[in-house]
C-alpha cells in the first residue's frame, strides 16, 4: 500500500484497542463481506524494496463487489500494506496478510491519480471512485477475506479491520492527491493498459471501537465520471 505518513502513530494507537470492542463489532457489521476474491495475486520483485504487480501476470485476479461491480487492478508498484516493521510480529499486521485488499486499494488510488477508471459496472461501463469509496472497498475486501478463514488462512478480527480502515481513511489524503506513479519498462504503460483492458467483465466470465470513530459508509456505487 502507498506509504502513509503518520501511519506508524496511527497503528500504535489502534494497537491498544481490543478486538472485542463493541465499536469494532458495530463497524464490522456495517461493512459488506459478501464480495468475491478471485484468483491469487502474483507480485514481481524488481529490485530491493521495489515490487510490481503486473496485470499481464494476473489475468484472473479480481474482486467482485456485493453490488456486482468488478475491480481488476492494472500494473502498479506496491509494497503491500505499509505496516511498520516493529509490528510485523503481530498476526494480521504484516504487509501481505491482506494482500488482495492492499492491492485493490493501491490500484484504486493509482487509477485516481492517473485519471483512469478503477472498476467496471455490471453493464460494462467504466467506474471512478472517490477516496472514501476506495477506502471502504478495501475494508470490504479484508472482510471478505476474514469471512473465509479456511480459504485464506486468516482470522476474523473486527479490531484489525476497523484499525486498518481508520488509518487509511485518516492518513491517506497525501497519497490520494499525489502524482501518478507509472511503472517503467519492462512493464507496459499503466494508463494505456488500464484503458485498453476495459471492459473487465470478460476476465470474470472466463472463470465460468468507541475511542476511534470511523466515517460512515460512502455511496456504494462508483460513478461514470472522474472523482476529485
Amino acid at each position: 500500500m502507498i506509504s502513509f505518513r503518520l501511519f506508524f502513530q496511527a497503528i500504535l494507537l489502534l494497537g491498544t484497542l481490543a478486538s472485542s470492542s463493541c465499536a469494532s463489532h458495530v463497524f464490522y457489521n456495517e461493512v459488506d463481506g459478501t464480495g468475491t476474491i478471485l484468483g491469487r495475486p502474483r507480485i514481481d520483485w524488481v529490485k530491493p524494496d521495489r515490487f510490481v504487480y503486473d496485470r499481464g501476470h494476473n489475468n484472473h485476479f479480481a474482486f467482485i463487489r456485493h453490488n456486482g461491480e468488478v475491480i481488476v487492478p492494472g500494473t502498479i508498484e506496491t509494497d503491500g500494506g505499509s505496516i511498520p516493521r516493529a509490528l510485523w510480529n503481530r498476526r494480521g499486521f504484516t504487509p501481505w496478510t491482506y494482500a488482495p485488499a492492499y492491492l485493490i486499494h493501491d490500484w484504486l488510488y493509482e487509477a485516481h491519480r492517473r485519471g483512469a477508471p478503477g472498476g467496471e459496472a455490471q453493464d460494462g461501463s467504466p467506474l471512478y471512485y472517490t477516496k472514501e469509496q476506495a477506502d471502504w472497498i478495501m475494508a470490504e475486501v479484508i472482510k471478505s477475506q476474514m469471512e473465509h478463514p479456511d480459504h485464506f488462512d486468516t482470522e476474523k478480527s473486527p479490531g484489525q479491520l476497523k484499525g486498518i480502515y481508520w488509518a487509511v481513511s485518516n492518513f491517506g489524503n497525501a497519497a490520494w492527491e499525489d502524482k501518478p506513479r507509472p511503472v517503467t519498462a519492462p512493464f507496459t504503460d499503466p494508463l494505456a493498459e488500464a484503458l485498453n483492458n476495459l471492459p473487465l467483465r470478460p476476465v470474470i466470465e472466463a472463470f465460468g471501537d468507541e475511542f476511534v470513530p470511523v466515517r460512515s459508509a460512502p455511496p456504494m456505487q462508483g460513478t461514470k465520471t472522474p472523482q476529485p
